[in-house]
């Protein structure tokens, strides 16, 4: 597969980070894609916990979900992605009916 300077046109190597003809910068979207899978999968795997605490579990799962969604687009890293955005979901669940319980469980004692 070919890459191409967005600035000049000029034919660029696959692992080239700044073209050669004009000095642009060429961001690499693969290595983003797989970085945002690994911060997924890592958050994906503290949610496992966070969800304990629904003030950390929101916005733990919540990111690991976002992050891990950006990182679908990765070739390499891809299993980690899904794994990732597996985890965040069904931990953000768990979250959900951890803090439905604890609001029950706090109307209840002020009913009794």
């Amino acid at each position: 597969m070919n890459k191409f300077c967005a600035n000049c046109g000029k034919e660029l190597n696959e692992n080239q980070d700044i073209c050669t003809n004009c000095g642009t910068i060429i961001k690499n979207v693969e290595r983003d894609s797989d970085k945002k899978a690994n911060v997924g999968l890592i958050l994906g795997l503290i949610s496992i916990v966070a969800w304990i605490l629904p003030l950390a579990g929101y916005p733990v799962s919540i990111c690991g979900i976002v992050f891990s969604s950006k990182g679908l687009k990765s070739k390499t890293e891809k299993g980690k992605a899904i794994a990732g955005l597996v985890l965040s979901i069904v931990f953000l669940v768990f979250t959900v009916f951890n803090s439905l319980i604890g609001a029950l469980s706090v109307a209840y004692s002020n009913i009794i």
